[in-house]
């Protein structure tokens, strides 16, 4: 199958000034930006984290969780890693149609203190919890999509490394090393750090050295009461700055678009593969969130799906463009390219969303090409020849591709419950009522 998600449409700005270092995808899966595609508390899921300090430095971190219709920001931690250190978390739901939450057991350092904080509230157990906000996109912040709190129950999120902690004046690496016990030596001077007339909202750059990498995460979703688990790696971005990002926590910063080059750089780089050629892009600074863009783009999708009955098979696909929102999520003005469609107040099938065009190829396990015919909003799909196609659409930052799931849960995914869902259905051509085996 192969939606044809994205042109190559993001033009590079040629000059004669080479960039320090160049952003770029790693294939190790460490580094200094993690993006995770999906987060969902959706079906009786919830989303279990891992976020791994690889190397002997110390490393403030910046978490953001964003819904899945717009990207806007639902909930913001800052996480700051000792030395090999690894934070975990749990987002999950309390109530159906309430909000997404987080909790943390972890000891690791965080801004706020979400695991003791006394003005979060609790489980019944004692763990504290930060319930997920809607303020990003409701009242004078509304985008014209849904405003209430269960909009935060699904989307995608990622972590920007801000820089290494170091000793240099306030001690701030030792106060979050862990002692024997396993707990940071002093946390507290963290949070005051950020505090009125701390040091770090008087001098970020105290104690934090440019970042370096050596990060790598994972999430997982787990259904207990199914006892199913899915994982996934994060996607992780290299050389995304070479400057200092340790901006104050509240304002949904550092973002994707704060890629740099470090010193006095005019240009960032994007270093990518084009058919096979190494390739190095170089845009302005004032266009950085297109060097993300570059890195991350793909004009096609290839990907396998089973939904066989006899072996109680289902596939949904999760497809995410974490830099969507620098695009289209631009109030009145047009989209910037290579999106054509801001997130818009339009009725019917663009209503709260911003649609991407694509198209689908698919076959069978014998290789026989499968043809679609979309009849409204997703694809019935024949053996043979059918009418020339129209295209569909992907409206949303996160979007679930489900597969033969129209007839039993037309309205939301099977497996993870998205209401952010793009149906398939394929049907055999010698009996169209029975749904095929993909």
């Amino acid at each position: 199958m192969k939606p044809h998600i994205l042109g190559l449409a993001i033009v590079a700005l040629i000059g004669s000034t080479s960039p320090a270092q160049a952003v770029y995808l790693s294939s190790s899966g460490s580094g200094q930006v993690l993006l995770f595609p999906y987060y969902t508390v959706n079906s009786e899921n919830q989303t279990l984290i891992s976020i791994v300090n690889s190397t002997d430095r110390g490393k403030a971190t910046r978490l953001l969780f964003r819904e899945g219709r717009n990207s806007r920001v639902a909930m913001e931690l800052t996480v700051y890693l000792a030395p090999y250190d690894v934070w975990t978390g749990s987002v999950f739901s309390i109530a159906q149609g309430g909000p997404a939450n987080l909790l943390t057991l972890d000891n690791s350092c965080t801004v706020p203190a979400l695991k003791t904080s006394s003005s979060l509230p609790r489980l019944s157990n004692g763990n504290r919890y930060a319930p997920f906000s809607n303020a990003a996109y409701s009242g004078a912040n509304d985008d014209a999509g849904p405003d209430d709190v269960a909009r935060t129950r699904e989307g995608h999120f990622e972590l920007i490394e801000m820089g290494e902690v170091t000793n240099a004046a306030r001690a701030s690496l030792s106060a979050l090393t862990h002692g024997a016990n396993g707990i940071p030596a002093d946390c507290g001077q963290l949070e005051l750090a950020w505090a009125t007339g701390g040091y770090w909202l008087e001098d970020p750059y105290t104690d934090i050295a440019p970042p370096r990498g050596g990060l790598y995460g994972s999430a997982y979703y787990v259904d207990a009461l199914a006892g199913t688990m899915q994982t996934v790696a994060a996607d992780a971005l290299e050389d995304f700055s070479g400057s200092s990002l340790n901006i104050a926590p509240g304002r949904g910063q550092p973002t994707l678009a704060h890629a740099n080059s470090g010193g006095f750089s005019e240009v960032v780089g994007a270093d990518l593969i084009v058919d096979g050629v190494p390739v190095t892009l170089l845009y302005s600074f004032e266009q950085a969130i297109d060097a993300v863009s570059a890195v991350l783009m793909a004009d096609q999708i290839h990907n396998e799906f089973v939904t066989s009955a006899s072996v109680g098979g289902a596939s949904e696909w999760v497809v995410t463009f974490p830099t969507k929102h620098f695009y289209t999520d631009v109030g009145s003005g047009p989209a910037i390219a290579p999106f054509t469609r801001v997130f818009s107040t339009a009725t019917g099938e663009a209503a709260a969303s911003a649609p991407i065009d694509f198209a689908i190829n698919a076959w069978s396990r014998e290789g026989l090409a499968i043809e679609c015919i979309p009849p409204f909003n997703y694809y019935g799909c024949i053996v043979g020849v059918p009418p020339p196609l129209e295209p569909s659409r992907l409206g949303w930052a996160s979007n679930v591709v489900s597969f033969n799931q129209l007839a039993t849960s037309p309205n939301s995914s099977a497996i993870l419950g998205s209401s952010l869902n793009f149906g398939i259905d394929f049907f055999d051509i010698s009996d169209r009522g029975t749904l095929g085996e993909g």
